[in-house]
């Protein structure tokens, strides 16, 4: 895969990236290292490696193969998403194997969705409890059917 052209930045038709420290940076981000210590490797002063950043042409093409790179890796995701729902098919899975599984394959199918709801830009609101901790607390009560001592106090206090 070719490697778009970048456009020339002044007039002698030189660009930033056929710098080699500069091209030799971008490789380390494309690669993940940190912009500091990419810089601080390369000797270049920090600063100058957030200016080198600003630029169009440097972000053009570290956009590009960041994408080119994201490419690269969609075959082996997907795999590993085959290879967890196919662990989930083992007759020895466990249910949280199961459920990881069925959440694989719907990522496969591209019909994956979230169970919780969002409300007001960030509250999640997920179904179950509510625990009520405040106030005072009456004390363990007996649960039983309606014709026993209803909510009888299991602890008899004398007062």
């Amino acid at each position: 895969m070719s490697k778009p052209s970048v456009p020339a930045l002044n007039s002698s038709g030189r660009t930033l990236l056929s710098i080699p420290r500069v091209r030799e940076l971008l490789d380390r981000l494309v690669e993940g290292e940190r912009l500091e210590d990419a810089a601080d490797a390369l000797g270049i002063r920090r600063r100058r490696a957030r200016l080198i950043m600003r630029d169009p042409a440097f972000r053009r093409q570290f956009f590009s193969e960041i994408e080119d790179l994201k490419q690269a890796e969609r075959a082996r995701n997907f795999r590993l998403q085959q290879v967890v729902r196919d662990r989930g098919f083992a007759p020895t899975a466990s249910a949280a194997e199961m459920k990881v599984a069925l959440t694989a394959v719907r990522d496969i199918e591209g019909t994956h969705k979230d169970s919780a709801i969002t409300i007001n830009g960030g509250n999640n609101v997920i179904a179950g409890y509510v625990v009520k901790l405040d106030g005072p607390a009456e004390g363990p009560r007996v649960i039983g059917n309606s014709g026993t001592d209803h909510a009888k106090p299991l602890i008899e206090h004398e007062e």
